[in-house]
């Protein structure tokens, strides 16, 4: 094994939310510049609440609170600081 040789260890739960989060992001952007419709906000909010519930997966998975932002101990189900809850 040479000294450039490494080991990396993927965690395609991570990626594939990544993912799922930016096609949320293009079908949201492809709805509202399509525009078929009068009132764009009722068509767009399961979009919205979406990327919102995908976003605080990602960050509590980075171990920060989407609530406040303070650092979360591992496993925590309840941030230390604010007591939102994390897990369901």
């Amino acid at each position: 094994m040479s000294d450039n040789a490494a080991t990396v260890f993927v965690n395609y739960d991570k990626l594939s939310s990544v993912s799922e989060l930016e096609q949320t992001y293009m079908e949201l952007g492809r709805a509202y510049y399509e525009g078929r419709f009068e009132d764009p906000l009722p068509e767009l909010l399961p979009l919205f609440d979406r990327i919102t519930r995908l976003r605080n997966e990602q960050e509590i998975t980075a171990g920060i609170c989407p609530g406040c932002g303070n650092q979360l101990k591992p496993g925590a189900v309840f941030c230390g600081k604010c007591g939102v809850r994390l897990k369901r």
